[in-house]
């Protein structure tokens, strides 16, 4: 009977194993495994357990495995449900259509907008923030659009070599995604693996822009959107009622306590992540969408505020500000471009060159970017 006691008590700990990654110093090995051998490890629990039951030894105490059993039971279910992969489900090729008509995006939403391989595709954030990932096709190319909802980190990569991704833990308050063919674990803000068959390796960030709806929707080249119902752009919460609008009203970051309190943890900035820029920087979101046209001289990049979502390109010699019309202009030569950057008018004839930027939470930023630099305007 106690070997079936101590059974169930470590069947349960296997269901529950998730909740672990709340737990700061839990090792990422062991959720790596548990992730990994969690269903076989269960499933072999209670296999054991029942055939147990036919030994004669035990005939008189049928009435005592009773409750280990349904422990061992439950904790089956728990195994797959308890687990962000469940929680956060990841779209593969999601529905597109360019009838903008048809959607029920009102104007200040938040689109991600990728443009790759010659396709522009745009996605709500209100819908990704339910899956965490999407992933599409771009021609050839399969793209994954990740978004960390506790850290609002939201990053797409370029993972054609190593397929689909999906959500495969939490570590340091920020999401763990890991890719369907070998399970290898990525920390999502790095783009770098932490264990599994392909470590060492890196995930392929590629070019995106955060625009608010109204600016998309009148661009001169439409970009095909994601389909999304009602249902689909319902305010975000965890499976455990009132924990997330508790968690997003209060200094909670749940997995890492440990953190820098310069700013409030919900505090938002604007990290430049783009490879092609030397040195980490970064500003204050309210700063630069209150400026609306930051020009950083020596890193040889502008940003510009598009109502509350900042977009960013190389300078080159230009002077680049946003027209009331949502045209960038450059002062210099009168030169003309979309939000996207494709050349409208002028004498300078090439198109912007975007740079990737992050809007996420301070306590985020300062852990995966810790001698970042403060711009202050």
């Amino acid at each position: 009977m106690v070997l079936l006691y101590v059974s169930a008590f470590f069947s349960l700990i296997i269901g529950m194993g998730a909740i672990f990654t709340l737990v700061e110093k839990f090792p990422v090995k062991l959720l790596y495994y548990h992730y990994h051998f969690r269903k076989s490890l269960i499933w072999v629990i209670l296999i054991v357990a029942i055939g147990s039951l036919f030994i004669p030894a035990w005939n008189g105490l049928s009435y005592q495995v009773i409750p280990p059993l349904i422990i061992i039971c439950l904790s089956v279910v728990l195994t797959y449900k308890v687990h962000q992969s469940n929680w956060f489900k990841a779209v593969y090729l999601p529905k597109m259509t360019d009838d903008f008509e048809s959607l029920p995006l009102t104007d200040k939403l938040e689109i991600a907008l990728i443009e790759y391989e010659g396709i522009t595709k745009a996605y709500s954030l209100d819908y990704v923030i339910h899956h965490h990932i999407v992933n599409d096709q771009f021609k050839d190319k399969t793209v994954a659009l990740t978004y960390c909802a506790m850290c609002r980190s939201i990053i797409p990569f370029d993972v054609t070599e190593i397929g689909p991704l999906f959500v495969a833990s939490f570590k340091n308050a920020n999401m763990i995604v890991a890719d369907k063919k070998t399970g290898t674990f990525f920390q999502q803000a790095t783009f770098n693996s932490i264990i599994g068959k392909l470590h060492p390796a890196s995930l392929e960030m590629i070019p995106f822009q955060i625009l608010p709806w109204d600016a998309v929707k009148n661009l001169k080249n439409r970009p095909h959107i994601a389909v999304v119902t009602e249902n689909d752009l319902r305010p975000f919460k965890l499976p455990m009622p009132g924990v997330w609008k508790k968690v997003m009203s209060s200094e909670l970051t749940p997995g890492l306590s440990n953190k820098d309190k310069t700013f409030p943890s919900k505090t938002k900035v604007i990290g430049i992540i783009d490879p092609s820029i030397s040195g980490s920087v970064f500003y204050l979101n309210s700063e630069v969408i209150e400026q609306k046209n930051v020009i950083n001289e020596k890193l040889d990049f502008t940003l510009l505020s598009v109502g509350e979502t900042v977009i960013g390109f190389k300078s080159n010699e230009t002077k680049l500000i946003l027209k009331k019309t949502l045209l960038i202009e450059d002062s210099l030569s009168n030169s003309t471009w979309d939000l996207t950057g494709k050349h409208l008018s002028g004498t300078i004839k090439n198109d912007l060159e975007k740079i990737a930027l992050t809007n996420e939470y301070w306590f985020s930023w300062k852990k995966f970017h810790p001698k970042s630099e403060l711009i202050r305007l």
